[in-house]
């Protein structure tokens, strides 16, 4: 298991926290064990990711906008959640996007 840097996103073994230690981050934070707060960010970063797909759905769904605009946002959406979730970032191609597509044929023809 590992814990994330909540600034960079840096990586660090559990086992570096045992007996209440921190690690001083090369990005500056200083990173500890504190898991409600590594709870509660996690928690922020996926409500933040929903919040920007739902965006996108709605952007497709529910107004005019030009594709090339939605394109932009789905650009900007992709690389927030690489930046969020690095090791997760290739649901993108497995989740978003086939559900923007979907989208867009079903309601943009």
């Amino acid at each position: 298991m590992s814990i994330r840097c909540a600034l960079c996103g840096r990586e660090y073994d559990v086992t570096l926290f045992e007996f209440d230690n921190t690690v001083n981050c090369p990005c500056g934070n200083v990173v500890s064990l504190e898991h409600k707060e590594i709870v509660e960010l996690e928690e922020e970063k996926i409500q933040e990711i929903k919040r920007l797909a739902d965006k996108i759905a709605f952007l497709i769904v529910s107004t005019d906008y030009p594709k090339i605009d939605i394109e932009i946002e789905k650009e900007k959406f992709k690389d927030k959640l690489t930046k969020f979730f690095p090791d997760k970032s290739h649901l993108y191609e497995l989740i978003y996007e086939p559900r923007f597509q979907r989208l867009e044929e079903q309601f943009r023809g």
